[in-house]
C-alpha cells in the first residue's frame, strides 16, 4: 500500500514530516507544545500535515493522550459540532468518541434566543464580529444581523422578572469585569465561550 503524500514518521526523538515524498525532521517537543497550547488537531495539522489517525498515533508515541484532551473538552461543555470544527473532523467521529469515553451525547447547541444586551457584551468581549460569533456559537452573518438589531434596540429592564435572574446575574459579572479592565475583556476565546455557554444554558 502506497504511503500518503502527507504523513508523519517517528525517528528517535524527531518527527519526520513528509510532503510529496520529501521529508524534514522536527524535534517532537515542537509537536507536543503546539498541541498542548492550541488543543486543536486542526491547528496542529497546519504545521504537521497528516491524517487524523497518523497524527493521533504520533502524539501518542510521544506521550500525548488525545483522549484525555477530549475528555477535558467534553467536561468543559463543548458540543460535538464545536469539537468537530476545532479538530476538523467528522461530527459523527466526535459523537462516537464521546460515547466511547462515557459522556452523554450532546450533538450541538440547541436553538437559543440572545438578548440585545448579550449580543453587545459578546462583541465588547471578543472585539470583532467574527470573534463574537465564535463566542456565541453562531455564524458570522447571523451575529452581524443580531448586532445590527442590538444597536437599534434598547430593551426594557427585566430586573424584576424572576425568569431572567440568572441571565442578568451573568451579564452583571461581565459588565463588572469590563468596567475594571476596559471595554475589552482579555480572556482566551475558550474561556469566554465556556463562560457564555454556562450562563446562557442556565438562563
Amino acid at each position: 500500500m502506497a504511503e500518503a503524500k502527507r504523513h508523519l514518521e517517528v525517528c528517535g526523538d524527531f518527527v519526520v514530516v513528509f510532503t510529496d515524498g520529501e521529508g524534514h525532521g522536527v524535534h517532537h517537543s515542537e509537536l507536543i507544545d503546539l498541541m498542548a497550547h492550541s488543543r486543536s488537531l486542526a491547528k496542529v495539522r497546519e504545521r504537521f500535515a497528516a491524517s487524523r489517525s497518523n497524527l493521533i498515533e504520533t502524539l501518542k508515541h510521544f506521550g500525548y493522550d488525545f483522549d484525555a484532551l477530549l475528555q477535558s473538552q467534553f467536561r468543559e461543555g463543548f458540543r460535538d459540532t464545536a469539537l468537530a470544527k476545532l479538530h476538523r473532523v467528522d461530527p459523527k467521529w466526535i459523537a462516537r468518541k464521546r460515547e466511547a469515553l462515557g459522556f452523554s451525547n450532546v450533538p450541538g447547541r440547541s436553538r437559543v434566543e440572545f438578548s440585545s444586551e448579550q449580543v453587545r457584551i459578546a462583541y465588547d468581549a471578543a472585539g470583532s464580529l467574527a470573534g463574537a460569533a465564535r463566542l456565541m456559537g453562531i455564524n458570522r452573518q447571523t451575529f452581524k444581523k443580531l448586532y445590527a438589531q442590538a444597536l437599534k434596540k434598547v430593551e426594557p429592564r427585566q430586573d424584576d422578572n424572576p425568569d431572567q435572574s440568572l441571565g442578568n446575574e451573568g451579564l452583571a459579572k461581565v459588565s463588572a469585569a469590563t468596567q475594571r479592565v476596559g471595554s475589552k475583556v482579555f480572556y482566551s476565546e475558550d474561556e469566554l465561550k465556556k463562560f457564555f455557554d454556562d450562563e446562557w444554558e442556565d438562563s
